[in-house]
């Protein structure tokens, strides 16, 4: 393959399964990351995950194995690897990640790392580049981890049957067999739960959120700012933040709500085949009104409290942008573009195109490109485009393109800059090379409806000052 050729796939495609496994595991503190594979895979997905966690070069290493142990195993590699980590670190859990050559071997992984005599906890997930892109890795781990919370589930059960036998032992002990699993531990964490939470208010776990996309962080927080507000326990959010002591407890939520399916619906089915737990898949409030919409969605199915609280700061919100909406048409007309794309994944791309033409904008022809396949199909959209099954009819788009609001990732503009089409932008996916991001704004909910308000009336502004420049 030419340098050039590997340049473009490495930069222009979807970032790997290793990454998202990556970016998953990280998101969970005080766990360390060992890529078991080469430093090319290592430093990917390190420095992807680093972008969003400056903490990420203190919490990733990587085994290099030697060129001969995709025949013989990587036995050699990971224990040295391991040593390394035991001797200059101290993690509450690691998680070995296999690359796509390594996961070919067969190694014991979990036999291996029994040789290193950690005093931590390890586990071990296939993830490399074979498995798929961001959203199988992702897809993975959080299996992953689902696993490890059946076992929690199942110790659970088997301690508090043996203390069932003990209390009724005629010496009265209540002796239990000690274990260094880590799930063990936890065991005791959620027998003392506070079962007070639960019962006041109804419970909830967010599926398929990750720090690491476009405000990624920022969305969590509105996210979990909006449920609370209106009277939902946040149980966990596995991949956003949650501790392993809350993702180990995963099973005590009333319901499952699946924000992004790609990433986290194959997890909510396995949640509910193995406890019961009914899930929800609602995707991502854009909007104020989509705001409203998804919160009432989840109301219809596990009811809250206090959602009035959210109506009536929706609608603050909502009168203050109209009032700047109005101002700004005096001046330069409505908020008109004669095209409109959106390309990202389906739940982004589904949520603001409903929000963009159904709130604020007009268009006359708004295209989505989904990045991944998806049954969605958003009334908003005058043409849906898939890719890698409609990539002939996504490159006419930009072939075709007579200018208008661009609302996806560096990739879509700088395909545009190359084919010297004119248009106005506003990022809403990752890679973001021309723009930095400094300020605590989510895309999502209510607050982040008044930042994409405010971005897509300024790419209009900016685009009217380019055509005054340009008459001068």
């Amino acid at each position: 393959m030419r340098d050039n050729d590997f340049k473009t796939s490495c930069h222009h495609m979807s970032t790997c399964a290793l990454t998202g496994a990556s970016a998953f595991f990280d998101a969970i503190p005080g766990s360390f990351m060992l890529i078991n594979g080469p430093l090319w895979c290592y430093f990917y997905a390190m420095k992807y995950v680093e972008d969003y966690d400056a903490s990420a070069l203190r919490r990733f290493h990587c085994t290099q194995p030697e060129g001969n142990a995709l025949v013989y195993g990587t036995e050699k590699d990971l224990l040295a690897g391991l040593d390394f980590v035991k001797a200059n670190f101290t993690p509450e859990r690691i998680f070995i990640l296999n690359n796509c050559s390594v996961s070919l071997v067969g190694d014991d992984i979990a036999g291996i790392a029994a040789k290193a005599e950690l005093p931590c906890s390890v586990y071990a997930a296939d993830c490399g580049g074979i498995a798929g892109d961001f959203a199988e890795g992702y897809e993975i781990a959080l299996l992953r981890v689902i696993a490890e919370v059946k076992k929690n589930a199942e110790a659970k059960t088997d301690v508090s049957f043996e203390h069932a036998k003990s209390q009724n032992c005629n010496n009265g002990s209540a002796a239990v067999s000690e274990t260094k699993s880590e799930n063990a531990a936890e065991v005791k964490v959620s027998a003392s739960a506070n079962p007070a939470i639960s019962s006041a208010k109804p419970s909830v776990n967010v599926l398929g959120l990750s720090p690491t996309y476009f405000r990624g962080e920022e969305d969590i927080k509105e996210i979990r700012r909006i449920l609370e507000t209106a009277g939902y326990h946040i149980n966990a959010i596995p991949g956003g933040g949650s501790a392993w002591s809350e993702i180990i407890q995963l099973p005590q939520a009333d319901l499952n709500l699946v924000l992004r399916d790609e990433l986290a619906l194959k997890a909510a089915k396995e949640l509910q085949a193995k406890f019961g737990t009914p899930y929800l898949s609602v995707g991502m409030p854009y909007g104020i009104a989509g705001t409203l919409r998804w919160l009432d969605a989840i109301n219809a199915v596990l009811p809250a409290k206090n959602r009035e609280a959210i109506r009536q700061e929706a609608e603050t919100v909502n009168a203050r942008l109209q009032f700047r909406s109005s101002n700004m048409q005096s001046l330069w007309g409505p908020l008109w573009f004669d095209n409109i794309l959106i390309a990202a994944p389906p739940s982004e791309a589904a949520g603001i195109a409903e929000a963009v033409r159904g709130e604020w904008a007009d268009t006359g022809n708004l295209v989505i490109h989904f990045t991944q396949d998806t049954a969605l199909r958003p009334k908003a959209a005058t043409k849906i485009c898939i890719a890698g099954k409609d990539d002939t009819a996504m490159k006419e788009t930009f072939e075709n393109w007579s200018g208008g609001l661009v609302m996806g990732s560096s990739l879509e503009a700088s395909r545009l800059v190359r084919l010297k089409k004119p248009f106005v932008n506003c990022n809403i996916v990752l890679p973001a090379y021309h723009e930095i991001i400094a300020t605590d704004s989510p895309l999502c909910g209510i607050r982040g409806a008044a930042y994409l308000f405010e971005r897509i009336w300024n790419a209009k502004l900016s685009g009217c000052m380019d055509e005054v420049k340009s008459i001068r």
